[in-house]
């Protein structure tokens, strides 16, 4: 028979053990969270636009690679609920009122606001042959419904503003003195985000870019880079799982069952 007093220290015990592994505050992701995990339970529909764009604010969310697919480590992010987004800033990014990183290994747009993370946004970058250079941007300008120039007369142009514009209906300009012509834009293929795939500019899903634009002021600086590169820029970028070790040791005496210890610890 397990007495008054046993019950008391198991009692005891399980609320340590509860207010150990409770999540401390709560992040954007976890209404993506919820919004997957129905998706999941229904039967999740990579071509379904709005289950996509789902599972990739997720996984920008998360500091995970941005790929569209649910994957033992996305579903890991999903299941565990005692994760720590980790994100490392040098001091000089820290000082300023806006900042951008885009991780081009996992294809996240993070923003800064005064050394915190404000927002993070999955992305398109540029394919193998034209790469999206590594690089220390500063935003120069910021156009609405952008005219598309067909890319030196290889393309039809397009007007700003139609629904087949390349460039959506935002476009935040990069500083050009040693690259030319690349930008954060929206996009006319929603399924493209998430992919290597442009000339080399960062695309965004519409609504996204649309957000961004209405808070980000000229003159914001954009470091772009792998996360070797970022790496050496002072920048790290990851997902982390705390884990709980429970010693709990129930041995049974003539007068029934003791706690004999119980003592949580916690590993990183």
């Amino acid at each position: 028979m397990v007495n008054g007093r046993t019950f008391k220290r198991i009692g005891l015990l399980v609320t340590i053990l509860f207010l150990i592994i409770t999540p401390t505050g709560f992040t954007e992701s976890q209404g993506k969270e919820i919004d997957l995990k129905n998706y999941m339970s229904k039967g999740f529909n990579g071509n379904d636009l709005e289950q996509r764009n789902t599972l990739l604010r997720f996984q920008a969310e998360n500091n995970l690679l941005v790929d569209g697919i649910i994957g033992g480590v996305t579903e890991e992010a999903l299941i565990e609920e005692n994760k720590h987004i980790i994100d490392i800033i040098p001091q000089e990014a820290k000082d300023k009122e806006w900042f951008i990183v885009i991780n081009k290994t996992k294809k996240i747009l993070t923003v800064y606001h005064k050394g915190e993370v404000y927002k993070k946004y999955p992305v398109a970058l540029g394919k193998d042959s034209t790469p999206t250079p590594d690089y220390k941007f500063t935003i120069i300008n910021k156009i609405t419904n952008p005219y598309w120039g067909g890319m030196g007369g290889k393309f039809k142009p397009v007007k700003g503003g139609a629904p087949n514009n390349p460039l959506g209906k935002r476009w935040l300009g990069l500083s050009t003195e040693k690259y030319k012509g690349y930008g954060i834009h929206g996009n006319s293929q929603p399924s493209s985000i998430g992919k290597y795939i442009s000339a080399g500019c960062i695309r965004m899903i519409n609504e996204d870019v649309e957000e961004l634009f209405e808070y980000i002021p000229i003159k914001t600086e954009v470091w772009i880079g792998s996360e070797e590169v970022l790496e050496k820029w002072g920048i790290k970028q990851y997902i982390e799982y705390e884990k709980i070790e429970e010693v709990c040791r129930l041995l049974w005496q003539n007068r029934g069952w003791q706690v004999m210890e119980a003592l949580p610890s916690v590993i990183f």
